[in-house]
C-alpha cells in the first residue's frame, strides 16, 4: 500500500473515532431518550400466544418475531393492551411500581427501550438481574415524557431486568403505564446478534473508508 492509501486509513479512522460514542469500559449502559441501537416493538394483537390478564405475568410479542414471547411481571396484576399499534402495559388498580421484563428461558436481548408515564414526580432505578448491575436513580417527571433505555455493551446481553419507581428512598406507586416498548439484540440461544463494541465499529468502518480511498486513487 502506498503512501496516500496509508492516509486514507488513517483519515477514516480519525473520522470514525470522533463520530463513535466510546463507551467500551462499561458492560451496561443506563441511559434517557432513544436507545441508539436496533430495536424492535412490542406488540399484542398478533402475537402467537398473548397473555393479557389480569395477571402477575402477562406476555406479547415481537413485532417481527411473533413467536417471540416479552414476559412483563410485577408484584401486582397487570393488564397487558395495544395502543398506537405497541403495547402499554398498566396495573389492575391503576399505578405500580415494580416491573421485571423476559424472554422465555433461553433467550436472552442487548437493548431495552420503554416510556414510562407516572401519576407523581420520583426516580426509577433499573437493575439487570444477571449481572446484578443498577443504575443511579434517574428523575420521572409526571407532566414529561420518561424514556430510557439500557443497553449491553461489548457481549453483555440479560436474561431479564426490572425497574422500582421511588420517592426518596421508599417505593411508591408512581407508574400508570409503561408504553412504546422496544427490545434489541435478541439471542434464542443459536448465537443471535451480539452488539459489537463500539471501538471495534470504529475500525471496521475506518477500513472500509480507507479500502474505498486507496481504491479511489488506483483508479485515479
Amino acid at each position: 500500500m502506498n503512501r496516500l492509501s496509508w492516509l486514507g486509513v488513517v483519515a477514516g479512522t480519525a473520522m470514525l473515532a470522533v463520530a463513535v460514542p466510546t463507551q467500551a469500559n462499561a458492560a451496561i449502559v443506563f441511559g434517557t431518550g432513544p436507545a441508539p441501537g436496533s430495536t424492535d416493538n412490542v406488540i399484542v394483537n398478533a402475537c402467537a400466544s398473548p397473555v393479557l390478564g389480569p395477571a402477575l405475568t402477562v406476555t406479547g410479542c415481537l413485532n417481527t418475531s411473533q413467536t417471540t414471547d416479552v414476559n412483563f411481571t410485577s408484584d401486582e396484576n397487570l393488564l397487558l393492551t395495544e395502543g398506537g399499534g405497541q403495547a402499554q402495559l398498566v396495573s389492575q388498580d391503576g399505578a405500580f411500581s415494580y416491573l421485571e421484563i423476559s424472554l422465555d428461558p433461553g433467550q436472552t436481548f442487548a437493548i431495552l427501550e420503554l416510556n414510562i408515564d407516572t401519576n407523581a414526580d420520583g426516580t426509577v432505578v433499573f437493575t439487570v438481574q444477571d449481572q446484578n448491575v443498577s443504575s443511579g436513580p434517574l428523575a420521572l417527571d409526571e407532566n414529561g415524557v420518561n424514556r430510557f433505555y439500557v443497553i449491553g455493551t461489548a457481549g453483555e446481553d440479560f436474561t431479564s431486568l426490572s425497574f422500582v419507581t421511588t420517592v426518596g428512598v421508599t417505593s411508591v406507586d408512581l407508574v400508570s403505564d409503561v408504553k412504546q416498548v422496544r427490545i434489541g439484540g435478541v439471542d434464542d440461544g443459536g448465537g443471535g446478534f451480539p452488539i459489537p463494541e463500539p471501538a471495534t465499529i470504529a475500525l471496521f468502518g475506518a477500513g472500509l473508508l480507507g479500502l474505498g480511498l486507496a481504491r479511489r486513487r488506483r483508479k485515479a
